[in-house]
């Protein structure tokens, strides 16, 4: 009797994804399927998967030994976000959370999409592709906050798995802006470089009082603070890419240049902005200050 009700909900997927929901917005067409894809989840507690229709599932599990590979003691890791991208047309994008035990699924036609899991707060991706595909972390690089893949899938679908470890070393923790603007003597340097201009500290601190409709100085306050923040040791793989993007950004508009909100180049700035202050707040690779 399972085997039947799988089969009509394999056709069932298919047929809307084929059918009426073809051509509506992806983040509606992720919303339509998620019910059938709870329905057809494979069980968290599951070392692997495998998705009866084209799409991923797997496991976000703590990898505590660091070994790359989920071992039997090792749980999996609840709300981690999993996103999924068409390469082919990036504006299809597919999102979900990894339920009790760290398991999720997301279907998907056939192709080739770049699949991540946002990195939790205070872990680290393990190393990729050590040993068994059946119980391996699969991710290989780091992208604004993912843990990442990049993956060519049929209709027999496709099985991802990621592994955190936290990191043992002590760090000294991230601070915000504002604890920067007001800590001067907190400072690791006597000033800081942003967009290829040299700041001295003071007037570095001078910028980050004037946050404000001109969003060259939203970004710079972010900047600043996070390359101070992995000056003092802290742990900054989920962001390193990221600040050489908007240190490259503010070259081409520097602090007090008048940026607005509505412009698309902060369209374009904007994320890395909401990435530097997620990492200056204690929210992915390296915990907040005490």
């Amino acid at each position: 009797m399972s085997e039947v009700r799988q089969h009509e909900l394999q056709e069932k997927t298919q047929q809307l994804l084929q059918g009426p929901l073809k051509h509506i917005r992806a983040a509606a067409l992720a919303a339509a399927l998620l019910p059938l894809a709870s329905v057809a989840a494979t069980p968290a507690a599951a070392q692997s998967c495998a998705p009866a229709s084209g799409g991923f599932c797997g496991v976000v599990f703590n990898d505590a030994n660091n070994n790359g590979t989920r071992d039997a003691a090792e749980t999996g890791i609840e709300g981690v976000k999993i996103v999924v991208t068409d390469t082919t047309n990036p504006i299809n994008t597919f999102e979900t959370e990894t339920g009790p035990g760290g398991g999720y699924t997301l279907f998907v036609e056939g192709g080739t999409y770049t699949i991540g899991a946002f990195i939790p707060t205070g872990g680290q991706p393990s190393t990729a592709n050590i040993g068994s595909d059946l119980f391996d972390s699969d991710a290989d690089h780091i992208v604004n906050g993912f843990s990442v893949t990049d993956i060519t899938i049929d209709y027999s679908g496709g099985a991802v798995d990621f592994g955190f470890y936290t990191a043992p070393v002590a760090q000294p923790g991230t601070g915000t802006p504002g604890f920067w603007k007001n800590h001067p003597e907190a400072w690791p340097l006597p000033g800081i470089t942003i967009g290829g201009i040299y700041y001295p500290k003071a007037t570095a601190i001078s910028w980050l009082g004037k946050v404000g409709k001109d969003k060259t100085t939203t970004i710079f306050a972010s900047l600043v603070s996070a390359k101070l923040n992995q000056k003092m040791g802290n742990e900054d793989s989920c962001i390193a890419g990221t600040v050489t993007k908007a240190d490259g950004w503010l070259a081409a508009h520097p602090v007090g240049s008048n940026v607005l909100a509505s412009s698309a180049a902060w369209a374009q700035a904007e994320p890395w902005h909401q990435l530097l202050d997620a990492y200056n707040n204690g929210l992915l690779c390296a915990p907040h200050r005490q």
